[in-house]
């Protein structure tokens, strides 16, 4: 069999017989243009292939000999390479990114915390650390110990059971936070819970639905609550307080107080959770106020720490945090994007659910869209937000200061595009399909949540004294969307343009490092080893970052 390595991800598909290579990289989840599908008469679908000597070549009228030979420009749907081959992606790929989650379990020694032993009749928990072991009183004979990875974010939340003994993942589910409804953002929560009538109203809120999610695993599982002994939970330091219901306030105030113990264990009890009562639930570490065992589990599921050449990782969410390693140094910080990259504050903005508009692309003449599992357009999640913004950029309907163009402005617009400007209430927007549109009010939150992880980037490579091209790899993190185009990032602004060559998506890294730590419990002694060393950079504290905020809320000059 003929195996495709695909870079940036280092990811291999195996052609089957007579497949190409387009086909394959569709199946295998990755998306390239190529409007004409697989005729080979645009010339789109151009990739780059390693050792071109060694694969037929694939001649077109837009692909020069020089290219051909000398680059290794291949067309995809003509290339069906009887070798193994290894391709660079163009530009404007995309890709699933449900075909990356969980990529770091495969292999993984399965050494999990919770063992159930029988004697005389009776059966005892022995957890990692102790002793003794636990009585379960509520075990069953056929019971199997089940374990929870669990990511608590400020927008959304997400529940997964494993089968602790084989490490087969069972079943997962989602929802909004519903805290969401006291606040979006983490301030307006650390404001309401820190009244014990507020905490118990967001402990409340967020529990009853963890459970809610909790139960709906199970019974897709046919797995009794009583089964799960072991949970991992990642989550900002304030999801990760209310949910434990501690008083968030001292996150709130100097000097950022963090209440709840990273790198420890706790019981069931203690996040009100319906798992086994002799259960325990471990909180990986936690490096900083802003800084929480979400990003630690990320960080551990990306292998950042142990990366030798200089790399960085984002976690794009409501809460921007990200992490620099250079030569040995880690250096971490985070910045308030708010949840505009979730759906959340958009107008016609909703979660990556079927009929979400996942991808756009402008090519020159009109912007085609895709929706999740092709069904009609209900709203737009945030990979289409991050495409509509960078695609109507692109086609001049927004300028670099954010402005939007009304219909009477259109007169340098596309006709195919100019059809979509639209008034609502006397303020620009574009129509996406019925009853989903894009505003002017929304590109002003793309801008401010672009802006301000942008500003987080640009300072932590300050402080490293780095490049954008000193770096070999960016490693976006946060299941804010499926598709993901690294050339709609450049565009916006939200990375520098040298680095869209250089982006790995790594889909929700919080929820695969926290079912590392499940399957395998000497991970989490050695995350808490290796995050001692890690440093902090408080970019609020730095006098330049109001200046530069300020500037990267414009988007890039683009260059026709």
């Amino acid at each position: 069999m003929t195996e495709l390595t695909i870079l940036p991800f280092k990811k291999q598909v195996t052609l089957e017989s007579n497949e190409s290579v387009l086909e394959a990289l569709r199946r295998g989840g990755f998306e390239i243009e190529g409007p004409c599908n697989g005729q080979g008469i645009c010339g789109k679908c151009r990739i780059r292939v390693e050792h071109p000597e060694m694969v037929p070549e694939t001649p077109h009228r837009r692909i020069s000999e020089s290219d051909s030979r000398e680059k290794g420009i291949r067309l995809a749907c003509r290339l069906t390479p009887q070798t193994d081959i290894t391709l660079h992606l163009p530009d404007d790929f995309t890709v699933d990114a449900r075909i990356l989650e969980g990529e770091h379990l495969s292999g993984i020694d399965l050494k999990p915390a919770a063992v159930v032993v029988s004697r005389n009749g009776s059966y005892r928990m022995h957890y990692h650390g102790e002793n003794a072991g636990v009585e379960l009183a509520r075990w069953k004979p056929g019971y199997s110990p089940k374990g929870l990875a669990i990511d608590i974010g400020t927008t959304t939340l997400v529940v997964t059971l494993f089968c602790l003994p084989t490490g087969k993942q069972l079943t997962t589910a989602s929802s909004i936070n519903p805290q969401t409804r006291f606040g979006h953002d983490v301030v307006s929560r650390i404001q309401k819970g820190s009244t014990k009538q507020g905490l118990a109203e967001l402990a409340g809120a967020v529990r009853a639905e963890l459970n809610r999610l909790l139960s709906e695993t199970c019974k897709a599982s046919n797995a009794a609550a009583d089964e799960i002994l072991d949970a991992v939970i990642g989550g900002n330091t304030t999801m990760l307080q209310l949910a434990a219901a501690i008083n968030p306030e001292p996150l709130g105030l100097l000097p950022f107080t963090v209440d709840i113990k990273g790198g420890a264990s706790y019981t069931a009890k203690s996040f009100g959770l319906k798992m086994n009562p002799a259960g325990r639930i471990y909180v990986p570490p936690i490096v900083h106020a802003f800084v929480g065992s979400d990003i630690t589990a990320g960080i551990l599921a990306c292998g950042c720490v142990d990366k030798k050449k200089p790399s960085l990782f984002v976690d794009i969410g409501t809460n921007g945090e990200m992490g620099l390693n250079n030569g040995g140094r880690f250096i971490v910080s985070s910045t308030a994007a708010g949840p505009a990259f979730e759906g959340m504050g958009v107008s016609c903005g909703i979660r990556a659910v079927p009929g979400a508009v996942e991808s756009a692309h402008y090519d020159g003449e009109a912007i085609d869209y895709k929706t999740i599992d092709n069904q009609p357009a209900r709203g737009i999640c945030g990979s289409g937000i991050i495409d509509t913004v960078a695609a109507l950029l692109r086609a001049g309907v927004i300028d670099p200061s954010g402005r939007f163009k009304k219909p009477s402005q259109a007169g340098d617009v596309e006709p195919l595009v100019a059809e979509g400007l639209r008034l609502i209430d006397e303020h620009p927007a574009f129509q996406i399909a019925e009853d989903v549109y894009f505003t002017q009010a929304d590109v002003r939150q793309i801008q401010l949540a672009k802006g301000a992880i942008r500003t987080g980037i640009d300072m932590l490579l300050a402080e490293a004294g780095l490049t954008p091209g000193d770096l070999e790899e960016v490693i976006l993190a946060g299941a804010f969307g499926y598709h993901l185009r690294p050339d709609s990032l450049a565009t916006i602004g939200l990375i520098p343009e040298q680095l869209s060559r250089k982006v790995r998506f790594a889909g929700n890294t919080s929820k695969t490092g926290c079912a590392m730590m499940l399957l395998n419990i000497t991970l989490r002694e050695d995350l808490e080893k290796k995050v001692l060393n890690i440093e902090h950079l408080p970019l609020a504290e730095k006098t330049s970052f109001q200046d530069l905020f300020i500037k990267n809320l414009n988007f890039p000059e683009l260059v026709s």
